[in-house]
C-alpha cells in the first residue's frame, strides 16, 4: 500500500532540506561544529536514555519501509538491508548533519533512513547531560543510528538501534 500523498510531500521537502551553511551541513559536508565521538542511539545510560528514546520515537514515525521494484516482474518487493547513519544534533534540537557511514544494499534504504531523521528535525533541546559527553567546545552531539529493514515469511519489519 503506498504511503499516504502528505506524507510523499513531507518526504520530497525533507529530501531537499539541506541545514545549515554551505559547507557545514546536509550530506557529509561538514560537521557544524558537532565535535567528538557518536553516542549510540539505544544507549541505555540513565542521564540520557530517555532524551534518545525520544529522539528514536520521532525518527520512528516518520521512517516507512519501501519496496525494490523487481526488474523483471516490476512487482514492488521487500528487502532486508541494515545501514548506519551518525547525525549531529545542535543544542537546540536542529539537526545540522545526517551522513551514512555503512549503506545499505539498495539506495533507497538509506534515503528513506535519512529523510525519516530530516522529518522528525527539530528535536527537543540537548539535555545538558548529553552535551556534557560532546567534545569540549561543540555545537551539538553526534548520534550513531542502525537502521534495520527485517522480512521474514511471515511479515516485514523496521527496527532502529
Amino acid at each position: 500500500m503506498p504511503p499516504p500523498r502528505d506524507q510523499l510531500i513531507d518526504s520530497l521537502s525533507a529530501l531537499r532540506r539541506r541545514p545549515g551553511a554551505p559547507g557545514a551541513g546536509g550530506f557529509g559536508e561538514g560537521r557544524a561544529g558537532i565535535e567528538g565521538d557518536p553516542i549510540p542511539l539505544n544507549s541505555t545510560d540513565k542521564r540520557f536514555a530517555d532524551y534518545l528514546f525520544m529522539v528514536k520515537r520521532m525518527i520512528q514515525d516518520k521512517w516507512t519501509y519501501p519496496c525494490i521494484k523487481n526488474s523483471g516482474t516490476h512487482e514492488c518487493e521487500y528487502k532486508s538491508a541494515q545501514l548506519v547513519v551518525e547525525f549531529g544534533i545542535r543544542r537546540d534540537g536542529q539537526v545540522p548533519y545526517v551522513t551514512i557511514h555503512q549503506p545499505a544494499a539498495w539506495d533507497v534504504y538509506d534515503s528513506v533512513a535519512v529523510n525519516a531523521i530530516k522529518l522528525a528535525a527539530p528535536f527537543p533541546p540537548v539535555p545538558a547531560s548529553l552535551m556534557a559527553m560532546a567534545k569540549p567546545g561543540s555545537t551539538g552531539v553526534p548520534i550513531v543510528a542502525h537502521f534495520h529493514y527485517v522480512l521474514d515469511s511471515a511479515s516485514i519489519m523496521n527496527f532502529l538501534r
